[in-house]
């Protein structure tokens, strides 16, 4: 794969990232990151209400970040070919 085909998969990654993040932002919902990883665009989101409709609905899940169950946890779900995903405490 050459540079410039490298390249090119980046910004068609980061270009997917920027519609989903225009999405998010015109639900109200603060798009916190955005990097590229893997070929694939991560999208780090605050907390929303939309993101319990989504745990409701089946649409997104958790994931712990601990063994045991307890600290932190991420919600997750795809848009678009994008991980959308925020973090919560939980005691």
């Amino acid at each position: 794969m050459t540079t410039n085909t490298k390249n090119q998969s980046v910004i068609s990654v980061l270009l997917q990232a920027e519609t989903v993040a225009q999405q998010l932002t015109e639900r109200g919902i603060s798009v916190l990151s955005v990097v590229a990883r893997c070929g694939r665009a991560c999208i780090h989101i605050a907390r929303h209400s939309y993101c319990d409709e989504l745990i409701r609905d089946g649409k997104a899940s958790y994931q712990y970040l601990s063994k045991s169950f307890s600290g932190a946890r991420q919600g997750v779900f795809n848009e678009s070919g994008c991980r959308v995903y925020w973090s919560e405490s939980i005691h």
